[in-house]
């Protein structure tokens, strides 16, 4: 029995193992908007919709949690923001199940033998965490709001590591303004 657990956790490790990415350096190139942005991370996320129960590998996972907030996003543009804010969680859980495996953001994440695709689910997370926050401001609750923000500004910082992109930097100068209080 022992043995068929082993042989399971060998395909895992494998797509673990073959898709590190060493940490950028401190001097590492800033990646522009044009390459690393949201709108190409939902595009290579297209496709057959992955749900919770048919997700069986970290890929399924990210692939869900894009999906999910894809549809999020929509709906907080079209200003529903109830269905927003359910997306936006089952968003975060895909995204926490991915972030238990791989926790490195990576703008050229090799997923098979020649291909490559934005992988960024710290960056996603803070990014859902900033729009519920937005949510719930809206709505007078200014403390679980910067609860969320506080929440984000984390998960982007760790994004920053491992991807110094202008994407998370963006995403970082408003959680800052948003977070701190106002001087007197």
């Amino acid at each position: 029995m022992r043995r068929y657990g082993v042989l399971a956790l060998i395909p895992f490790l494998l797509f673990v193992g073959c898709a590190t990415l060493p940490p950028p350096s401190a001097d590492s190139p800033l990646i522009p908007l044009q390459k690393a942005n949201l709108e190409a991370v939902f595009e290579e996320q297209e496709g057959l919709e992955i749900l919770w129960e048919n997700a069986k590998e970290v890929r399924d996972f990210y692939r869900g949690g894009v999906q999910q907030k894809a549809k999020a996003d929509k709906n907080y543009q079209d200003k529903k923001y109830p269905e927003a804010l359910k997306q936006y969680d089952s968003s975060n859980e895909f995204l926490i199940v991915v972030l238990k495996y791989i926790d490195e953001d990576a703008c050229d994440y090799t997923l098979f033998e020649g291909t490559s695709i934005l992988f960024f689910p710290n960056l996603l997370k803070a990014d859902n965490h900033l729009k519920i926050g937005r949510i719930l401001q809206g709505v007078g609750h200014n403390w679980s709001a910067r609860r969320q923000w506080k929440q984000a500004l984390s998960l982007v910082k760790e994004s920053l590591k491992s991807e110094r992109t202008e994407w998370g930097l963006s995403i970082h100068a408003e959680l800052i303004s948003l977070t701190e209080f106002p001087k007197r």
